[in-house]
């Protein structure tokens, strides 16, 4: 009977510890199943996270690409631009130079028409004289002489004692040409153009004005020896 009650007890000190054991072997069967799953849950997340990876990786790759066929348009882009500003230099070089030589030889016409004209004059062709300065004044309107023209163009009637034309080609050069190189000049001989009209009131007022625009010119000197101002 003792030996029996020991067995017993064994027996079921035996049992418990194999219930304990089984009790283990599902709790580590449960863990396994959990590290499984978490297993397979990180291995789905680094899948995820390397495809979404792959996918940034093959964006990036795309738009590198875009990238650099975008600066290779730009650069044949900026190539063209490069060509097409030297030929538009080119060219404005080719006209400023045509334009300079033209200029020269224009300058040369005019320069010779007006010394024409001048010439005229000094050998008395009064006609022929005014007739040149009258063209040249309105084909080379813009040009420096045309003020000296003007000016000459006068003094050929005054030359033809056309004093009543005379007056008129001043009195425009006076309106025209305000500060004109020959304004005194003109103020004195439209002041002899009245004298010759015998319009003294005219010719005072003139030279008034001819000493208070240039009261240091030749005109003035020689206008007040006559007047004795």
């Amino acid at each position: 009977m003792g030996c029996s009650s020991i067995t017993l007890l064994r027996i079921q000190e035996l049992k418990q510890v194999e219930a304990h054991v089984d009790s283990l072997k599902i709790e580590l069967s449960v863990m396994e199943q959990e590290v499984i799953k978490e297993q397979k849950n990180q291995s789905d997340v680094l899948r995820l996270m390397r495809a979404d990876q792959q996918v940034r990786f093959d964006e990036l790759g795309q738009k590198i690409s875009s990238l650099e066929g975008s600066l290779s348009e730009n650069k044949y882009k900026l190539s063209q631009i490069d060509k097409k500003t030297q030929e538009i230099q080119e060219q404005w070089m080719a006209k400023a130079q045509n334009d300079s030589q033209a200029a020269k030889q224009k300058n040369a016409q005019v320069d010779k028409l007006y010394q024409i004209a001048y010439g005229d004059f000094n050998a008395g062709r009064f006609d022929l004289a005014s007739t040149g300065f009258a063209d040249f004044i309105k084909q080379f309107s813009d040009s420096p002489l045309s003020d000296e023209a003007a000016y000459w163009y006068a003094e050929c009637f005054y030359g033809k004692r056309e004093f009543d034309k005379a007056e008129e080609a001043y009195s425009d050069y006076l309106r025209k040409y305000r500060n004109g190189k020959k304004v005194c000049s003109a103020l004195y001989k439209l002041g002899l153009v009245f004298e010759a009209k015998k319009q003294t009131e005219k010719k005072k007022m003139v030279w008034q004005k001819l000493l208070t625009t240039c009261p240091e010119s030749e005109e003035s000197t020689i206008v007040k020896s006559r007047t004795g101002k």
